[in-house]
């Protein structure tokens, strides 16, 4: 009994409403047959490759929009397959943990081989600073490149080192907190509340890790991974009547040291430097939890200066968007700002959870999905290739620059069309 063709596969899964199976079966055909300049069979597969992808675009928007998610690379609680298999199941996501890419392959290649209905977008979220205040970004990328993986690496290189110069420096001295950088960073955070109230966290975690190795290794590791949410409970830091977002406060003030303290990593981390380096190589840009509000305060920075400074950024085209509604930190008013902020500078405003656990709705409240933001990301993500693809005249450099575009944004509709069109117009001469 002869086995089916992928070619009849992807179109029985295409006819069953499979569409990212057919999508999958029929790619294999399509890529080969562009490797070859076999218009023949190009032609045959472009209808059922349109369907496929079109259909499947519209299956993953109809469900879960999540801009902002974590895994346990980094700080994350759910491992990927978790998250993509479990939590999510259908939508469109973003998956940025902290400093690091090591679940992005994984990411696609799940997506990819159990035909699960999610648009994944891939990128990091960068760790940076400005006048000594910590900030993140989120970098998304077109597609995982040797040039966007060296720059996480080096970048991931980069925070470990500051990670272990501060925990080094922070175990052998007894004067730490009288350090006139300390003062500044004190006085920054002062706008939540005594900033003596760190101090006297710190003097706590200090105890504990002079005196135990294993202690020490632990605060040291869980810095890297920015899984310091478990460490604040492990170790019991929180007490009864504690300012809010006090756990925020204690370790966004070492952030802020072990960025500006060290000669070693010179200027790494500068804001403006950084988001430079990633949007050189195509990254979309989000400046990420932008909801510092007077009583619901979460970090060292009143929201006067940081409107200041987002438009700044936004006018310099250093940043492309700006993340509006997150439930784990805004108050009900936070987002209104924010969005107002958004129109005015033109950038686009991203939602997300800040999925960690999978329990971020059900603790800080609904994310609604937008479903026009991740058209706008695509957009962005895919207009340089689109722009190159447009300069290309017919034949195969035309087929092949709509290819790579489709590589960025699977089911961009000119690029369906304009391959469509080529292979017309080389059967009409």
């Amino acid at each position: 009994m002869n086995m089916p063709s992928k070619l009849d596969q992807s179109k029985s899964a295409l006819e069953a409403g499979r569409f990212p199976e057919a999508d999958r079966l029929v790619s294999v055909l399509a890529n080969q047959a562009i490797e070859d300049h076999d218009s023949t069979a190009l032609r045959t597969l472009w209808p059922i490759l349109t369907a496929a992808r079109t259909h499947r675009r519209v299956a993953a928007a109809a469900g879960r929009i999540d801009l902002h998610t974590h895994t346990t690379a980094s700080d994350g609680e759910l491992t990927v397959e978790q998250s993509l298999c479990d939590h999510f199941r259908q939508g469109q996501i973003l998956i940025n943990d902290h400093n690091i890419i090591d679940s992005l392959a994984e990411a696609r290649r799940l997506v990819h081989e159990r035909d699960l209905p999610l648009d994944v977008f891939c990128g990091i979220e960068v760790i940076c600073t400005k006048q000594r205040r910590a900030f993140e970004f989120m970098a998304i990328t077109p597609t995982l490149s040797n040039q966007f993986i060296e720059l996480c690496l080096e970048h991931r290189n980069k925070w470990d080192l500051a990670c272990e110069l501060f925990v080094k420096d922070f175990v052998d001295r007894n004067d730490f907190f009288s350090h006139s950088l300390w003062q500044k960073i004190g006085h920054d955070h002062e706008l939540g509340g005594p900033f003596t109230t760190v101090i006297k966290r710190y003097h706590r975690v200090h105890s504990l890790i002079k005196s135990d190795p294993n202690k020490c290794d632990e605060y040291l590791a869980n810095n890297k991974t920015f899984d310091m949410g478990n460490l604040w409970s492990n170790w019991r830091l929180g007490e009864e009547g504690d300012p809010p977002q006090l756990n925020h406060r204690v370790f966004g003030s070492m952030r802020c040291y072990a960025m500006n303290a060290y000669d070693e990593i010179e200027d790494w981390f500068d804001y403006d430097k950084l988001t430079r380096r990633f949007k050189e190589i195509g990254c979309v840009i989000s400046h990420n939890h932008p909801n510092y509000w007077d009583e619901d305060f979460i970090g060292e920075l009143h929201h006067k200066l940081q409107t200041e400074w987002i438009r700044d950024w936004a006018q310099r085209k250093m940043i492309d968007a700006l993340e509006v509604w997150s439930p784990p930190f805004a108050s009900k008013r936070v987002p209104d700002y924010w969005e107002k902020v958004c129109r005015e500078c033109e950038l686009i405003p991203m939602s997300g959870t800040d999925c960690h656990n999978g329990k971020e709705q059900e603790l800080g409240g609904q994310v609604d999905n937008h479903p026009e933001i991740p058209p706008m990301i695509y957009h962005k993500l895919s207009k340089t290739e689109v722009e190159l693809a447009r300069c290309k005249s017919d034949g195969w450099p035309r087929i092949a620059a709509w290819w790579r575009v489709l590589g960025i944004d699977y089911a961009q509709a000119e690029a369906l069309r304009e391959i469509a069109s080529s292979l017309d117009a080389a059967v009409e001469k």
